[in-house]
């Protein structure tokens, strides 16, 4: 059985590697387990918004030694990097809610872009509770 402490560790591991998922976790956190899904959103969105911070505290470090993470960072600066500097909300928010860009090239670009970090990470981390339980949600129906 998954315990709470299971799914944010696979929220927080899967904002650094893409195929551990932390979307599938939570769909068999209520479809198994019959958690509630704002329940689930919340120890999603925490594990991952552990993983945020540090990305903002260390994402120079860690593209460093990342190159393909550091490639990613990179095209999304190059495409989202004016729109990050005027609208640090807006974009935290898609970027929470619907990946684009995705939360952990956000957290990392946020220092070199001097986001106001007070006002993304709040943002991003209600827009991950949004995503993961309106799938827990659904799953939960359609299952």
């Amino acid at each position: 059985m998954l315990s709470p402490l299971g799914l944010l560790g696979i929220a927080f591991v899967g904002t650094f590697f893409w195929p551990v998922n932390p979307e599938a976790a939570c769909i068999l956190c209520v479809t198994r387990y019959g958690w509630h899904p704002l329940l689930v959103g919340v120890i999603g969105a925490s594990g991952q918004l552990i993983a945020q911070v540090i990305l903002i505290a260390s994402g120079d470090q860690i593209r460093r030694r990342w190159r393909w993470f550091d490639q990613r960072c990179e095209r999304a600066r190059q495409r989202f990097g004016k729109i990050l500097a005027h609208s640090a909300p807006a974009i935290g928010f898609t970027s929470g809610l619907l990946s684009v860009p995705p939360t952990s090239v956000t957290a990392a670009l946020a220092r070199p872009l001097h986001l106001r970090i007070a006002q993304l990470l709040p943002v991003m981390f209600v827009a991950r509770i949004i995503r993961f339980a309106a799938l827990a949600a659904i799953a939960r129906r359609v299952l």
